[in-house]
C-alpha cells in the first residue's frame, strides 16, 4: 500500500514539475528508486532485490533509445525506472504501452491547440505517399501522376522541435496500469 501511495506521489510531483518546469529533477526520482530496491531487498531478501532491480532495468530500459536520440529528457527515463523499481518489470511494461497512448493524445491535443494537426497530417501523408507515388509515377506515364509526385516534393517535412511534457504520459499510464 505505501508503494503504491508512493507511486501516485511520484507521478502527480513529476507530472508538475514536467509541466511547470520542463524537466523532472533527480530529486524526485533518485530517492524513490533507492527506497523500491532497498525496501524490496530489506523485506524480501534476493528476491526483492531481483524484483525491484529488474524493474528499474526495465524501466530504465524503455526510454533509453528514445533518450539516446533526442526525443525524451533524462528525467523521464529516470522517471520510468522509479515506478520500475517500485513495481516491477511487467508494471513497466503495461504502463509503456499506456504511456505511449496517452503521450499520442497529448501530441494531438497539443496539435489541435496549436492548429497545427492537419498540416501535420499532410505531411505525415505526404512522407508515406512520395515513395509509393514516385514507383508508380517511373512505371506509368501520367500528367496526373506527375503532378501529384511534384505536389508531393514540394511539401516541406521540415519538423518543429516542441516540447511534449512526456512525464504526464507516463503519470497517466502509471495510474490507467495501476487500476487496470
Amino acid at each position: 500500500m505505501l508503494n503504491t501511495t508512493l507511486l501516485l506521489i511520484l507521478v502527480t510531483v513529476s507530472s508538475y514539475h514536467d509541466v511547470t518546469s520542463k524537466r523532472i529533477p533527480n530529486f524526485i526520482t533518485i530517492p524513490v528508486i533507492l527506497w523500491g530496491l532497498l525496501t524490496y531487498t530489506v523485506f524480501d531478501g534476493y528476491a526483492g532485490l531481483k524484483f525491484s532491480g529488474l524493474g528499474f532495468l526495465v524501466g530504465l530500459g524503455v526510454f533509453l533509445v528514445p533518450y539516446i536520440l533526442g526525443g525524451m529528457g533524462g528525467g523521464d527515463v529516470k522517471l520510468m525506472a522509479a515506478i520500475g523499481a517500485l513495481k516491477g518489470w511487467r508494471f513497466v511494461l503495461y504502463t509503456t504501452v499506456y504511456t505511449g497512448l496517452a503521450g499520442g493524445v497529448i501530441v494531438i491535443l497539443i496539435l489541435i491547440k496549436e492548429k497545427k494537426l492537419w498540416i501535420t497530417l499532410k505531411r505525415v501523408v505526404a512522407i508515406i505517399l512520395k515513395p509509393i507515388i514516385f514507383i508508380i509515377t517511373l512505371t506509368f506515364n501520367s500528367d496526373l501522376l506527375k503532378r501529384v509526385n511534384n505536389w508531393l516534393l514540394k511539401t516541406q517535412v521540415d519538423w518543429e522541435k516542441r516540447y511534449i511534457p512526456y512525464g504526464v504520459a507516463i503519470g497517466i499510464g502509471a495510474v490507467i496500469s495501476y487500476f487496470i
